[in-house]
């Protein structure tokens, strides 16, 4: 069998599985002081490539967060404005302040929430995913303990991306609904969200 027949099957299958249920992701953005420098750079490098991979069905957001969360980018699908502007916005994050991780966390649940169950363009279908580009030094706010409940009960997959990372901590968090961890120290976080977007998205 050819690579092209295997790919153009894994298409097909792909848009089988997923019919009727498009992908709902919330990017969440560790802007706190100790990402100031080549960390950030990688985050930023990270996202602008890797938007190329995220097809134009799925519903992008993103939100930065260091002592507190901003919502940089409101849920919406992700067609040729919406990707104008999370390019924009991953182009303007700048760092400083402490890191409030698991605040982050909960506030992308929530906006996940609403956007399944809420107002007018309210999709129950949607999958919900999380992904956090974060060195996992968590320092203020709310911790793991506090949202581990919730984030049970939800089920929501936490991918995390570790920039100069306290890796277990990133382990813990994409461990609970049986995510992904990256190391974007050792591995190609580019190909790795192509080939999870690929998989997922």
């Amino acid at each position: 069998i050819s690579g092209d027949m295997i790919i153009q099957a894994q298409k097909i299958w792909k848009e089988k599985k997923n019919a009727g249920k498009p992908i709902c992701a919330v990017f969440v953005a560790d802007v706190s002081g100790s990402m100031d420098g080549e960390p950030l750079n990688k985050l930023r490098r990270s996202l602008i490539d890797g938007q190329y991979y995220i097809g134009e069905d799925n519903l992008i957001g993103l939100i930065s967060y260091s002592n507190d969360v901003n919502i940089d980018l409101p849920i919406a699908k992700f067609d040729l404005k919406q990707r104008s502007l999370f390019a924009g916005a991953v182009r303007d994050l700048q760092a400083g302040g402490s890191t409030a991780t698991f605040d982050a966390i909960a506030i992308a649940m929530k906006m996940l929430m609403d956007k399944k169950a809420v107002g007018p363009d309210a999709d129950p279908n949607l999958k919900p995913k999380i992904f956090v580009l974060s060195d996992g030094k968590s320092n203020t706010g709310h911790s793991l303990d506090d949202i581990l409940r919730i984030v049970q009960d939800l089920g929501m997959p936490i991918y995390t991306i570790g920039y100069n990372a306290n890796l277990p901590e990133l382990r813990e968090i994409a461990e609970i609904n049986e995510a992904v961890c990256i190391d974007a120290d050792t591995e190609n976080v580019v190909i790795k969200l192509r080939n999870l977007f690929n998989a997922e998205l």
